[in-house]
């Protein structure tokens, strides 16, 4: 997915607001904001977002003088989502289609987002929110939430490769891959991280902390961009991608990173900005779930 022009003031938008979340004086907020300032005077429109995110982040990281700003930010949302683990299991377990209200979770669980809402979200609020809302209703098929298209490739699927986005919400993660291993105990399962600290997506060590060793093969992308960008990543995994007969995109990053690439990929996410809600064809807060088709 290409960066637009309606993405230019969100970058600074961001660099604002995850600044002062961070706690930087202003003099560095500002400095952030010139050095991205000059980056973007030659920074291709054909490139995704995620690129420009990955510089902004690198800054952030600078003038913290940590290299993962985010990381109690991100011990904080496991920890909280871990607690109604329990809960999430009991709401599969109870409904009519258990995949589908898995697949539903998973999707709401990626409101758990710091590059969408970087001033900072109340994660235990959002989880409230999810587990009141996903008891009530249920999605049907649409252009939007291809629910059947997904069920039947997991029927043929042998090995499937989940690529995660954000702490916290891997813990949703977690209960999808649940109830597609019990479903289909033959498929090989392998959960894909970031190989490097960037925003709050998840590391290995974030995905072991929340148990997805015991459901998934995990492994390392090797990425540092807030979204996978399939040009900046260790050659061991693309191998392992390429070999995958179904990839799970999770998340608005991984979208905007692989939205153009060709292959048997799932994006699964809440839309949560304008760029993506007129990209998709939705609402915000709408759930996604989109096969590529090329």
């Amino acid at each position: 997915m290409n960066t637009s022009l309606d993405c230019l003031p969100c970058f600074f938008k961001q660099v604002l607001e995850a600044g002062r979340m961070l706690g930087l004086p202003p003099a560095s907020i500002k400095h952030i904001m010139d050095d991205i300032g000059d980056k973007l005077k030659h920074f291709p429109m054909d490139m995704c977002p995620p690129q420009m995110a990955f510089h902004m982040q690198r800054l952030f990281a600078q003038h913290s003088g940590t290299n993962d700003p985010y990381h109690a930010i991100k011990k904080m949302s496991n920890q909280q989502a871990l607690a109604v683990i329990d809960d999430l299991r009991s709401i599969i377990r109870e409904s009519v289609n258990p995949l589908k209200t898995a697949v539903q979770l998973a999707c709401a669980g990626n409101i758990i987002d710091y590059g969408a809402f970087p001033s900072g979200i109340d994660v235990q609020v959002e989880i409230t929110r999810i587990l009141q809302q996903q008891g009530m209703s249920t999605v049907a098929d649409s252009p939007l939430f291809e629910f059947t298209a997904f069920h039947e490739a997991l029927k043929k699927a042998k090995r499937v490769m989940y690529i995660a986005d954000n702490a916290g919400e891997i813990v949703f993660d977690r209960v999808l891959l649940e109830t597609i291993a019990s479903m289909f105990p033959e498929i090989e399962l392998y959960l894909v991280t970031r190989g490097y600290p960037i925003l709050n997506d998840v590391l290995p060590e974030d995905a072991i902390e929340c148990g997805l060793d015991s459901v998934a093969t995990i492994i390392s992308s090797g990425s540092k961009t807030p979204g996978l960008v399939l040009s900046q990543a260790d050659p061991a995994f693309l191998q392992l991608y390429q070999e995958a007969d179904m990839v799970i995109s999770k998340g608005q990053g991984n979208f905007e990173a692989l939205s153009d690439e060709q292959g048997p990929i799932f994006f699964l996410f809440i839309i949560k900005c304008e760029v993506i809600m007129q990209h998709v064809g939705g609402a915000m807060r709408d759930l996604v779930l989109k096969h590529n088709y090329t």
